[in-house]
């Protein structure tokens, strides 16, 4: 099992980690090009991938849940 780094491992639990591109990929992607059909499917599925399916108001209370509220002291005290 090759070592990898906590920041390289939580990005690509993530899905930000990046694959680097070299020649061959490349012209390896490029000798094939994708059909408007196949990319329309795969356009579709990212956008439903995007899109919130659950109202923003859960979130964010989701969010809230173990944050305490501060309290702000009187001034007369």
């Amino acid at each position: 099992m090759s070592r990898i780094s906590k920041r390289k491992l939580i990005k690509a639990l993530k899905g930000d980690l990046e694959v680097p591109v070299n020649r061959k990929t490349l012209l390896d992607h490029l000798a094939k090009p994708v059909t408007q059909e196949k990319w329309l499917r795969g356009y579709r599925e990212w956008v439903e991938q995007q899109t919130l399916s659950t109202p923003l108001e859960v979130y964010e209370a989701i969010e809230n849940i173990g944050k305490k509220k501060r309290r702000r002291k009187n001034v007369n005290d």
